[in-house]
């Protein structure tokens, strides 16, 4: 599952409520929202890809595949997002939820197969499952495919599009809910959990009344005046050698990892508490030096991906509520790195203010357009998680997450994961724009600029940033 925002970033007062807005019923068809809309044209524009969404578990133990099966239905029953087709009306995608749940389930058998071959096919498997495509038009945009390795081993592979789901979707909501519903499943029990709060559906209509409401004009007017006149931010000097590109079926994103250690990540944790300010607000000042330093560009635009679940009951919702915030900062290099720290701290504060602004709706309302090649305004995303990404609890299994390379529209998508103690850095980036080994140096350069950080926070940008690229060429 891809990066959800991080806890830590600020939060923004909910909206007034004006009355709960009618939700679609059931095997109706309703428009889509702006986030869906956008995805739905960028993902046609760059046609084989698809924005999915998988979770990859091992799953070690006595295996009831039948209560595995039936409870992964039960889940699908319980949300409306995941029985949603995406059929076109008048030459625009409308989406259809369907009263009953469609599940595709495969079982791979792969026990009679050697070790080393086992591990090849159950690789090759998960490998296709990323280049199948889903028939959106007919749904339904989940698909389960469960891998044998042994009696007591299995892989399990939960595909969504990302139209439907995000990562608090999966960690949040559907993981525990199969959790709870295996155990159920398992001992012969009916399902006991309580109906969702919300469904995507109500979403859908809130956002409609919030567009037609006053609180639209006045974020519309502030981000309008806040990104007037930014500049495009120059292309990192990253780029593939020569005119690289995916092979084809090959997934275009690929992901590069780096975990900072425990005493820099205690340090930082300190930092941010005595300067007041939160540890994204931190990690996203070092990043934006390290831009600074790449691009010589002072004026700064950076994406980070916000919640919009800011109403009662989205947060049991499934479905897809990210929103992305561009965030400008200005860098004064010469100027103490406090001073960078705090900028990026307004900036923060004011954006996750008026964060319920869809970014498709505000590029219409700035008069720029999608390309297919990249993203206006911001092209370069960094966000933080720092809620666990615990899988999902299955009675009399050990359940461990795999680690898979997301896919991401985004030439450079930089997430920092906070795992308690540790935290770990992801950077996905796109094969054809950017090198490998130039993104593992750009990620080694962020680590040893927040360790220049860790070590003295009152220096200047600039001097910081020549103690952490002082092997750079």
């Amino acid at each position: 599952m891809t990066a959800r925002p991080g806890r830590a970033a600020p939060t923004s007062p909910r909206p007034p409520t004006t009355g709960r807005p009618a939700r679609p019923p059931a095997d109706s068809t309703y428009p889509l929202t702006y986030g869906q809309q956008g995805m739905w044209f960028l993902e046609r524009m760059t046609r084989p890809v698809q924005y999915l969404d998988p979770g990859t578990f091992r799953l070690t133990g006595e295996l009831s595949e039948p209560a595995l099966r039936h409870s992964l239905v039960d889940v699908v029953r319980r949300h409306d997002a995941l029985r949603t087709a995406f059929p076109t009306a008048d030459g625009r995608p409308v989406q259809r939820v369907t009263a009953e749940p469609d599940l595709p389930y495969r079982l791979h058998d792969l026990t009679h197969l050697g070790p080393r071959e086992r591990q090849a096919a159950a690789a090759a498997l998960l490998e296709a499952d990323l280049h199948d495509p889903f028939d959106l038009a007919q749904g339904p945009p989940i698909r389960v495919a469960l891998l044998r390795l042994a009696p007591d081993e299995h892989l399990i592979r939960l595909t969504l599009h990302h139209l439907v789901s995000d990562a608090w979707s999966g960690w949040e909501v559907i993981f525990p809910e199969w959790g709870g519903l295996y155990r159920a499943r398992l001992h012969g029990a009916e399902p006991a959990l309580p109906p969702p709060a919300a469904q995507y559906g109500d979403f859908v209509a809130w956002q409609t009344q919030w567009c037609d409401g006053p609180v639209y004009a006045r974020q519309r007017d502030y981000w309008q005046q806040t990104l007037a006149g930014a500049p495009p931010l120059p292309d990192l000097p990253l780029a593939a050698p020569g005119d690289a590109r995916p092979e084809s079926g090959r997934n275009p994103s690929a992901t590069e990892r780096l975990t900072l250690p425990d005493p820099l990540a205690a340090s930082l944790r300190e930092i941010a508490r005595r300067e007041r300010v939160s540890l994204f607000m931190l990690l996203l000042a070092a990043f934006n030096a390290l831009l600074h330093h790449h691009t010589g560009a002072t004026d700064l635009v950076v994406g980070t991906r916000a919640a919009l679940r800011t109403r009662p009951g989205f947060e049991q919702a499934v479905g897809f509520f990210v929103n992305v915030l561009p965030i400008r900062t200005r860098v004064d290099p010469a100027a103490p790195f406090t001073h960078l720290l705090h900028e990026v701290r307004r900036s923060s504060l004011a954006a996750y203010t008026h964060r319920e602004m869809p970014f498709e709706k505000l590029l219409t309302e700035l008069g720029l357009r999608w390309r297919p090649d990249s993203f206006p305004l911001a092209n370069v995303l960094f966000t933080f998680q720092s809620a666990p990404e615990a899988p999902p609890a299955l009675d009399g299994l050990t359940v461990t997450a795999a680690d898979q390379d997301p896919q991401s529209p985004y030439a450079l998508d930089a997430v920092i994961k906070d795992g308690g103690g540790e935290l770990r850095m992801q950077f996905t980036y796109h094969r054809s724009r950017y090198a490998p080994e130039a993104v593992r140096r750009l990620m080694t350069q962020l680590r040893d600029l927040l360790d220049a950080v860790a070590r003295d926070t009152g220096a200047s940008t600039d001097a910081l940033l020549a103690r952490a690229t002082a092997t750079d060429g």
